[in-house]
């Protein structure tokens, strides 16, 4: 939806909102969404689907792009973001809850717009993140927006974290509220089995994005990202050492980067190399793949919370660190198997494959660290915070 279309909606359910109000009276409305309304994933959605089987008096609803593919998969009630109803249920919606921002994930602008932003002023915002905050410090992809962005989360009546850790850099350096930010645990984390051994003999190799690359008119063939990812995914010796050990790579294109797979695609020569589409639930990859390999993924915490191995392959250490850096010291804090060239990362994937994927002490001492809850409850804590919270 165009942003005139959708800045008209706004409007016009402004004008309609005063004479539809009794509609909506004594009705506990509850907003969720997530990735921009394509994606149906993460935090959001795991708690979403627990409010929707376990609290029936709330009147939840996801928000999703219209013409996002992963519509069909949602459960429960759904609106199309950037519409009319949208905006009136927005208007009187009591919770939002988002991984993202409210603008991107459930109301699109009214943040920003004078006279109607006080509809975002007077619903209770519930921020989940959609990872872990680990390896990627938060930058405005446009450095003028900054001190937008800084109020915007300043606004937030309530954050998730999973750690002092977590909680330390969203009151210290993003400057938000300390009452406002709760050590409860990741919703997406209730999703992962605990003590138990994967499925299959899968690696899910999920390297971040890079906005370098991703805005720059140049070949992304011509770029390092390309080059040692095809290095490390062609390797010979690799490909052998899969072979013998009847292992899988599952190749997952961070999706701010996924117009680029058919570069990849049409470059590998390794039968050991599976490619999931953006569309795939990644949660269920996740829960199935007994090993991770990264770069600065946050997913990495996740493969750490079901103590299963985890591979950073590091090819652009120095220019991420530059361009990007990490709340997690890239030099001295990191745990697992950490390889900076495509020799190293064979090696150490080589050596993690015949361990039969033990998990190293490194890894197992950073768990302690990042991990205050480890038991499944985390959407029953968050659901209990946002009560306690707003009867206040």
């Amino acid at each position: 939806m165009n942003k005139i279309k959708t800045l008209l909606n706004m409007v016009l359910a402004a004008i309609i909102y005063p004479f539809k109000k009794s509609s909506f009276k004594d009705k506990n409305i509850w907003l969720v969404g997530g990735h921009a309304g394509d994606i149906y994933d993460d935090n959001s959605k795991f708690l979403y689907e627990y409010i929707l089987k376990n609290h029936k008096e709330i009147d939840i609803y996801w928000v999703i792009n219209e013409d996002s593919k992963a519509k069909s998969k949602i459960p429960g009630k759904t609106l199309n973001k950037g519409s009319i109803e949208n905006y009136l249920y927005y208007y009187n919606a009591q919770v939002i809850i988002f991984s993202h921002a409210p603008s991107a994930d459930i109301a699109p602008y009214n943040f920003a717009v004078p006279i109607l932003n006080r509809f975002h002023k007077k619903t209770f915002k519930v921020f989940l993140n959609h990872g872990s905050i680990s390896f990627k410090k938060r930058k405005p992809m446009n450095a003028k927006f900054k001190k937008i962005i800084d109020d915007l989360m300043k606004s937030y009546n309530m954050a998730t974290t999973i750690s002092q850790f977590e909680k330390d850099i969203m009151v210290n350096e993003w400057g938000m509220d300390e009452d406002a930010v709760c050590i409860v645990g990741s919703a997406r984390h209730d999703n992962l089995p605990l003590n138990e051994k994967a499925k299959t003999k899968d690696i899910l190799y999920m390297p971040t994005w890079r906005d370098w690359i991703k805005f720059n008119s140049g070949k992304f063939t011509d770029s390092e990202y390309f080059k040692n990812i095809m290095l490390f995914l062609n390797d010979e010796k690799l490909n052998n050492v899969l072979e013998k050990n009847d292992v899988n790579i599952k190749f997952y294109m961070h999706h701010l980067m996924h117009e680029f797979i058919d570069d990849i695609k049409e470059n590998i020569t390794g039968k050991r190399i599976i490619f999931l589409d953006k569309d795939v639930t990644v949660a269920d990859e996740i829960t199935s793949s007994i090993a991770n390999i990264t770069d600065y993924s946050g997913v990495a915490i996740d493969f750490m919370y079901m103590d299963r191995p985890i591979l950073f392959y590091q090819f652009d250490v120095e220019k991420y660190k530059k361009e990007v850096d990490s709340y997690i010291d890239l030099d001295n804090e990191m745990f697992g198997s950490v390889a900076y060239n495509k020799d190293e990362a064979v090696e150490e994937l080589t050596k993690l494959i015949e361990s039969g994927f033990k998990v190293k002490e490194s890894q197992k001492d950073a768990r302690k660290k990042f991990f205050r809850y480890n038991d499944n409850n985390n959407c029953s804590r968050i659901y209990e915070c946002i009560l306690k919270k707003l009867n206040k």
